[in-house]
């Protein structure tokens, strides 16, 4: 459908989606490794035995973000401003790594479920790929086209404006030959490494999507990139969900017929409950994600948005926005740090539950 929208581009309908698309799945992506942790039986003893990495490290970062942002200013060479500007920054390089690393673990999830003994000869591979296509050569692609964030923020000069260079089309179209050739390649080896068709198509996804960051509108670019990295989080999220059950609730069920139609609708109940939290939420979250007159929530709400940014609650509220990527950053990791053997064994019960 995304597509469909950007073939067929109709600028207001594109932009009504994506509104559409903010209020309902953003903060629920934000939020579903906390479901995860929190709220499956599943990791339940990961998170008594890592209280460290669930616990402690989580609360660490929420109170170092807010003490950023209240240390007086007597006490700071910088303003709250710059200050906010450098914890942006920090949100900027390590969203950059955590979009890459979405897509190279679910690369992995796909091969080592169709073909795990080969699984790893393809592991060097996909790291390449993912955080050279997925994420250098999308920053790329912003440069060129003048809208990256550090050009926003007056970090990185406008290349064509400030350095006038005429010749960004054809740099443009380097960069899109270049995402091309190195997709046929990781397909090619997909191929002969029977990895499995599901993995040859996520590919084919990851090198479509950086050609658009390269041909397209970058509006359309952010719409098609943003939304692919949030539905496969709730996916995962939901799907996980669905198959978290009580020991024992399969036998005690299936005698029963219904276990297949409990499980058939709670990963509904788990999408629809962190969409409606995601709608509820949101305008407390773009106070810190967007510009004042850039905010959807402005067109629904204009009288909280306007009390929200003017009020007392202000900073806090940049503070928990900020302090909530990082974590969404850090639970993710700590949910599918599949290099640990505890961990790998809570997130396979609900992902490869039958």
């Amino acid at each position: 459908m995304t597509f469909l929208l950007l073939i067929l581009n109709p600028s207001q309908l594109q932009e009504m989606f994506y509104a559409v698309a903010v209020f309902l799945f953003w903060i629920a992506h934000r939020f579903s490794s906390f479901y995860l942790a929190w709220g499956t039986r599943a990791y339940k003893p990961l998170r008594r035995d890592q209280q460290k990495r669930f616990i402690i490290l989580p609360l660490l970062i929420v109170l170092s973000v807010l003490a950023v942002l209240y240390i007086p200013g007597s006490f700071s060479a910088f303003t709250v401003s710059e200050r906010i500007l450098g914890l942006l920054l920090l949100d900027f390089a390590w969203g950059v790594h955590h979009f890459a690393a979405q897509h190279y673990g679910i690369l992995r999830l796909y091969h080592h479920r169709w073909n795990p003994e080969s699984a790893a000869s393809a592991n060097k591979q996909d790291r390449i790929f993912c955080w050279g296509v997925g994420g250098v050569l999308v920053i790329i692609a912003e440069l060129l086209h003048g809208t990256s964030f550090l050009q926003e923020k007056h970090i990185l000069p406008n290349l064509i404006t400030d350095w006038g260079l005429e010749g960004v089309p054809m740099l443009l179209r380097l960069g899109t030959c270049l995402v091309v050739g190195s997709t046929i390649f990781m397909v090619r080896n997909a191929w002969l490494q029977d990895s499995g068709l599901p993995r040859i198509l996520y590919l084919l996804g990851i090198g479509m999507m950086a050609v658009v960051a390269f041909q397209l509108d970058p509006f359309q670019f952010l719409l098609l990139w943003t939304l692919q990295h949030w539905l496969a989080a709730i996916g995962l999220a939901a799907h996980m969900g669905g198959n978290d059950v009580k020991p024992g609730e399969k036998q005690k069920n299936v005698s029963l017929e219904r276990y297949s139609e409990k499980i058939i609708w709670k990963p509904w109940l788990v999408l629809i409950s962190l969409c409606v939290f995601s709608v509820i939420m949101t305008p407390f979250f773009e106070i810190e994600a967007v510009s004042a007159g850039g905010r959807y929530s402005e067109q629904v709400w204009p009288a909280l948005m306007e009390w929200l940014q003017d009020s007392e609650w202000y900073t806090f509220l940049v503070g928990i926005g900020l302090a909530s990527g990082f974590l969404h950053y850090w639970m993710d990791r700590a949910v599918y740090r599949f290099s640990d053997a505890q961990t790998r064994k809570s997130a396979q019960q609900l992902l490869f539950s039958s």
